[in-house]
């Protein structure tokens, strides 16, 4: 039986991308030493962000805000384009001036086989994979939808997609996606689960006391994952929250091969959404863009980089990590991906409750002893933001930034 205390929590994204161009204002980029890094909560306990001490290759020290971290107890983490930076670490480093700090963009990682695709998410401290504890993970849509597609064809899509993987993994596992409608939401850690589209900009709003965070442009999606992160609590790897944001800014979102928008590369919905999903569920991605950790499949072979892979069972699965403008293939689930699901969600271990997760032990707004921020002192919490899908040509190769002085 598990124990009703929580102490480890961390949040994982997840992104799909595909567009060229960047966020509003044009970053700088440094070579530099992580020498120190202090997280806080904001005020409304939806992220962590991380003051980033760097040293510059000409000795200066330089302060740049990621969102990621450690505090009170919680992990946030950020891969792909935006690895977490971590004391000791050598890195470029893309940032942009912002109102009161330089703001992260990028991180190119300086330190530095072939997988089959089934690759599950594991815990950043006791390596466990994740799961739901309970035998559903319902979904609510934001009541806005999109403006990118016509009427509200979007919902057929969510519940199309939601289908999917539930019939796909229905005769070996007892996980079910269920829909709960249309609701009016934002994205953060609330343990309620939201599908939210950025028609006007691809960034999540500002809260109090952190400003506006934008997105890679190349992401045609971002899947946030909360899971309890604590080796000596039973709950650990029990997912608690999934977000996921789509794109309809630097891509054109489509149904059919319709969408209004104006960017000029479109994004099958269904295939960004079934590849998002996966990540909700769990998994990770097929194989390794730079700067990602490294990590094994679920037979233990170690995970290639995407750029030293061309084995088609890697390119061809649902998780893998880049996408062609208005590509479908990725809107089905693949042999794999119901083994993954299935190995973690058997049937035999069925909770046979269909319902929101257990509440945490100390709460969302617990009084903190010798910590700081709006949770409990003890409890642990992460985020981590990975890119799902990049344009791609025929043969992927690791993300190219602008050129650098």
């Amino acid at each position: 039986m598990r124990r009703a205390t929580l102490s480890g929590l961390l949040v994982v994204a997840w992104s799909a991308g595909v567009a060229p161009g960047a966020g509003a204002d044009a970053p700088s980029w440094f070579t530099a030493d992580v020498v120190r890094t202090d997280g806080r909560w904001t005020a409304d306990g939806s992220r962590i962000v991380t003051a980033v001490t760097l040293r510059t290759s000409d000795g200066r020290d330089l302060v740049v805000s990621q969102v990621g971290g450690h505090a009170a107890g919680y992990t946030m983490v950020v891969w792909h384009g935006e690895p977490l930076l971590e004391p000791g670490m050598r890195a470029r480093v893309a940032a942009h001036r912002g109102a009161t700090a330089w703001i992260v963009d990028d991180v190119i990682a300086l330190d530095g086989g072939v997988a089959t695709p089934s690759v599950r998410t594991v815990t950043r401290k006791s390596g466990t994979p994740l799961y739901w504890a309970k035998s559903c993970a319902q979904i609510v849509h934001a009541q806005e939808g999109t403006t990118g597609v016509a009427g509200e064809t979007e919902h057929a899509v969510i519940a199309d997609a939601l289908a999917t993987w539930n019939t796909a993994t229905a005769a070996c596992s007892f996980l079910d996606l269920v829909d709960r409608g249309a609701q009016d939401r934002e994205v953060g850690r609330d343990f309620v689960n939201v599908i939210k589209f950025r028609d006007d900009r691809w960034c999540r709003p500002a809260v109090d006391d952190d400003p506006e965070r934008c997105f890679n442009a190349q992401a045609a999606g971002v899947t946030t994952v909360t899971f309890v992160d604590d080796p000596d609590d039973q709950r650990d790897g029990e997912i608690v929250d999934a977000d996921i944001e789509l794109n309809n800014v630097n891509f054109r979102i489509t149904v059919d091969g319709q969408g209004s928008g104006g960017a000029p590369c479109a994004a099958d919905l269904a295939n960004t959404l079934v590849h998002e999903l996966g990540h909700l569920l769990g998994l990770e991605h097929s194989c390794r863009n730079s700067g990602d950790p490294e990590r094994v499949d679920h037979a233990g072979a170690a995970v290639p980089l995407c750029a030293n892979t061309t084995d088609a069972i890697i390119t061809e699965a649902t998780m893998y990590p880049f996408q062609q403008c208005g590509e479908t293939k990725k809107a089905s689930v693949e042999a794999d991906d119901v083994q993954a699901i299935c190995a973690s969600h058997p049937l035999t271990d069925d909770p046979g409750a269909c319902e929101a997760p257990d509440e945490l032990g100390g709460g969302c707004c617990g009084a903190a002893t010798g910590g700081s921020g709006p949770l409990a002192q003890g409890l642990g919490l992460g985020l981590a933001v990975v890119v799902g899908l990049s344009a791609r040509r025929r043969r992927p190769a690791p993300r190219r930034s602008p050129a650098r002085p």
